[in-house]
């Protein structure tokens, strides 16, 4: 199973292939804000420090709100991104 590692919380978890980043966040009480959860706020938004390539593509919604917000290259939307394998990731 992939691990996730949210290091403003010193957490890491084992998390199922194919769950969305919010999940594994909400499920071990991450302390990571959600907002609407369907990538159109941003209030989600993380920087991914290891494992980029270990998360889904970004959706259309993400890649919209990313540019709307003018996010970093490093960040995702912890809503709208899928863990495939490894990652550690932070808030700004």
């Amino acid at each position: 199973m992939p691990k996730v590692k949210f290091i403003a919380d010193n957490i890491e978890v084992e998390a199922e292939e194919g769950k969305l980043l919010r999940e594994v966040c909400q499920d071990n009480d991450m302390t990571i804000p959600f907002g609407c959860e369907n990538g159109l706020c941003g209030t989600c938004l993380v920087s991914v420090k290891e494992g980029e390539d270990n998360l889904s593509e970004k959706t259309d919604i993400e890649k919209e709100t990313l540019e709307a917000i003018l996010a970093y290259e490093d960040q995702r939307l912890a809503c709208q991104c899928k863990v495939q394998g490894d990652v550690t990731f932070d808030l700004d």
